[in-house]
C-alpha cells in the first residue's frame, strides 16, 4: 500500500502538536507500508544548506493555475526514517510562516491545493504508481485531498486533529479557479464551511480521541455517522525518555533542584505548564488563576505549601496572558517564573525530567500530547478531564493501585488549585513513594497503551474500511 499523507506541519515545521502526531506516525506507518509527505516548503529550502536537517533533491518542476496567473512550482524530496517528504515551493508555499498572516495563509492553502494533484499527476509517469489513499491532517489540506479523489479516484481520509469551524468566501474560491469546489450544501450564507466540505466529500473521517469524538457527536460528528471513527494519538517514548536527559543520572530531585537554580528559584515542588499561552482552548487564564488562588490563601493549604510550591511557565501567545504571567512572577518572585519562549524539543524534554507535576488546564483538548510526553518523563500531569486527557490519564482516586496523575473539572480554578495543593502536600510527605510508583505506572501506560504502531496499525485499518467503533464509551485503559 501506498500511503500519501498530506499536512501543513512536519518536523522541522513545528507550530504545534500536529508537527509531532505527523512525524511520527509517518514514522510508524513507514515500519508496514510505503508512505510519501507532501508539505509546503514554508522557507526550509531558503536555509543555509548546513542548517537543513536532511539533504534534499529535486525532484520536479511544473507550473498551477490561481486566479490570472500562472505559478511555477518546483519539489524536493528527502528522507526521513523510512518515508519520503516532499517539499512544495514556489514564491507563495516558501513564505515562512506557516498560518500567518492570514491572507497569505490562505494564498498557500490554495497553491498548496493545486499543487497536490498537479505532483501526483507527474508522480504517476515517474514511478508508475499512485496512491492508494490519501491522509489529510486538518482543514489545511481538505481542498488538495478532493481534488486528489475526484481526479485520480484516490480515497481520501481526513482527520480532524482540532474543529475549527473554518470558513472561505464563495468569491475568494472563484477568484483563485476552485469555483468546481462550491456546493450549495456546505453554504452559510456566502461562506463556505471548508471542514464540513471535507467530512461530506471524504470516504473516511477520524478525529484523535473517543472523548473528543463523544463531545462533539451531535455538533458535528453524528451527521457523518457509518464512516467516522477515532485514533488515538500517541507518543515518541524513545525521544521522551529520562535516559536521555543530560543529567540521567542524577535523582529526579537533584535534577529539579538543578533546573530551579538555573531559573533563579530555592528547591521545592515544582509544577510546569508548556506549550501556548491561551484561555479559549488551553485554559492558561484557569492555571493562573488557581495558582494566585494559593498564594492568596483563598484554597486552604497552609503556609508549607505556598513556601515550597514552585510554578514554571514554558511557551508563549496571548499577550495579555504573557503580562499576567509577568505580573504573577514579579508578585511572587520566590514562587514562579514565566519564560515566554520556545526552547525546543530537548529544552523542554528537560523540563519534563525534573518537574514534580505537569499543569494541563485545556477547556477542551481533542487528543493533547503533553499529558503523553510528561507521563514518558516521569512528570505526573494534572490536566482537565476533557477529550485526550480524560482518554489517557489514570486519576489518581479513579485508579488507586495505578494511577497515573490527577483529573479535575475544566474551567474551574478552585478544583485546580486543590488539586495542586493535595499533590504539594502528598510530595511532601511521601514517603511510601506513591509518586514515584505513579511515575513508573505513567511512563509503562503511554508505552504499552498509546504508542504510534498501535494508532498506525488502526490507521491501516481504516484505509481498508475495517475499523469500528464501540458503543457505549470504552474503557480507555483498554484502547480499541
Amino acid at each position: 500500500m501506498l500511503i500519501c499523507m498530506a499536512t501543513f506541519e512536519h518536523l522541522p515545521v513545528r507550530v504545534g502538536g500536529l508537527a509531532e502526531a505527523v512525524t511520527s506516525l509517518g514514522e510508524a506507518l513507514g515500519k508496514k507500508e510505503d508512505v510519501i509527505i507532501f508539505m509546503p516548503a514554508h522557507g526550509l529550502l531558503q536555509k543555509e544548506e548546513g542548517d537543513l536537517p536532511l539533504p534534499v533533491q529535486k525532484y520536479c518542476d511544473f507550473r498551477i493555475y490561481v486566479g490570472e496567473r500562472i505559478y511555477p512550482v518546483s519539489v524536493y524530496c528527502t528522507e526521513r526514517k523510512g518515508t519520503r517528504l516532499f517539499l512544495l515551493s514556489n514564491e507563495v508555499l516558501d513564505f515562512p510562516q506557516v498560518y500567518a498572516p492570514r491572507d497569505m495563509f490562505l494564498q498557500k492553502m490554495v497553491h498548496f491545493s493545486k499543487a497536490v494533484p498537479g505532483l501526483i499527476n507527474i508522480m504517476l509517469k515517474k514511478e508508475q504508481r499512485k496512491p492508494d489513499v490519501i491522509h489529510i491532517n486538518d482543514w489545511h489540506c481538505v481542498f488538495a485531498g478532493s481534488l486528489a479523489k475526484k481526479y485520480f479516484k484516490i480515497p481520501f481520509v481526513f482527520t480532524i486533529h482540532r474543529l475549527c469551524h473554518e470558513r472561505i468566501s464563495v468569491q475568494e474560491l472563484n477568484e483563485v479557479n476552485l469555483s468546481e469546489l462550491v456546493d450549495s450544501r456546505y453554504l452559510e450564507g456566502d461562506m463556505f464551511n471548508i471542514e464540513k466540505f471535507g467530512a461530506h466529500v471524504c470516504d473516511f473521517l477520524t478525529t484523535v480521541s473517543y472523548s473528543y469524538l463523544n463531545e462533539e457527536w451531535r455538533t458535528f460528528f453524528s451527521t457523518f455517522e457509518g464512516k467516522t471513527t477515532y485514533v488515538w494519538n500517541g507518543a515518541d517514548h524513545e525521544f521522551w525518555n529520562p535516559e536521555s536527559l543530560k543529567h540521567a543520572h542524577m535523582p529526579r530531585k537533584e535534577r529539579r533542584k538543578l533546573l530551579l537554580e538555573e531559573n533563579g528559584l530555592e528547591d521545592g515542588v515544582l509544577f510546569f505548564n508548556v506549550g501556548r499561552l491561551d484561555a479559549a482552548q488551553k485554559g492558561i487564564d484557569i492555571l493562573l488563576q488557581a495558582f494566585e488562588m494559593i498564594m492568596r490563601d483563598e484554597v486552604s493549604g497552609g503556609s508549607e505549601v505556598k513556601e515550597n510550591l514552585r510554578l514554571i511557565l514554558l511557551g508563549s501567545g496571548d499577550h495579555f496572558l504573557e503580562n499576567e504571567a509577568r505580573r504573577l512572577q514579579h508578585e511572587y518572585a520566590q514562587n514562579m517564573r514565566a519564560i515566554i519562549s520556545y526552547l525546543g524539543r530537548e529544552a523542554t524534554r528537560e523540563y519534563y525530567g525534573a518537574a514534580d507535576f505537569c499543569l494541563i488546564p485545556s477547556n477542551f483538548e481533542p487528543f493533547g500530547l503533553v499529558q503523553l510526553e510528561a507521563m514518558c518523563m516521569g512528570c505526573i500531569p494534572i490536566g482537565s478531564r476533557v477529550g485526550g486527557i480524560n482518554d489517557t490519564v489514570l486519576d489518581l482516586h479513579d485508579y488507586p493501585e495505578r494511577g497515573t496523575g490527577r483529573l479535575v473539572p475544566p474551567r474551574n480554578a478552585k478544583a485546580l488549585a486543590r488539586a495542586m495543593v493535595e499533590m504539594v502536600q502528598i510530595a511532601l510527605r511521601d514517603d511510601a513513594g506513591m509518586l514515584e510508583k505513579m511515575r513508573r505506572e505513567g511512563r509503562e501506560h503511554v508505552i504499552n497503551k498509546f504508542n504510534w504502531d498501535k494508532a498506525a496499525d488502526r490507521y491501516i485499518l481504516v484505509y481498508k474500511n475495517k475499523a469500528t467503533i464501540k458503543l457505549p464509551f470504552v474503557n480507555y485503559a483498554e484502547p480499541y
